[in-house]
């Protein structure tokens, strides 16, 4: 049954460029936002953006984003640039909140069980500033 499935619908990781001029740009004059802030908006948007783009290129049946499972991500912000990019880009977007149903919690646990590494930061420099604040602030307590 699973291989038929996946031979029917296959599913497959595609790694995007890493472009980091571009978010710095977005980021311009928001580099003290806080985490969820104006910076991320637009953070959001550019990845949205080219995951849109791929599945329009792609004429995949729609497109998504993991960031919702994150306690720290704004999933209706997401899914509300993705609903805008889809209308722009005539691909469906899959409405997500991954955190919804103890599903950040699931991801722990199934990180652990797998060995997988988790990142306590989005992935911006920006980000990962702020988490290493308040690693250095529970140090202290």
């Amino acid at each position: 049954m699973i291989d038929e499935l996946s031979a029917k619908h296959p599913i497959s990781f595609v790694a995007g460029p890493y472009e980091k001029e571009r978010f710095y740009e977005i980021a311009s004059g928001l580099e003290e936002e806080k985490e969820g802030g104006e910076r991320c908006m637009r953070c959001y948007e550019l990845r949205l953006r080219e995951a849109a783009k791929l599945a329009w290129e792609g004429e995949y049946d729609y497109f998504t984003t993991t960031l919702s499972i994150s306690p720290l991500k704004n999933a209706e912000k997401l899914n509300e640039i993705g609903m805008k990019l889809a209308r722009e880009y005539g691909v469906e977007y899959l409405l997500s909140d991954f955190k919804k149903k103890n599903g950040y919690k699931r991801s722990i646990e199934l990180s652990k069980e797998h060995e997988l590494y988790r990142q306590d930061y989005c992935g911006c420099v920006y980000s990962y500033m702020e988490a290493e604040k308040r690693k250095a602030g529970q140090k202290n307590q």
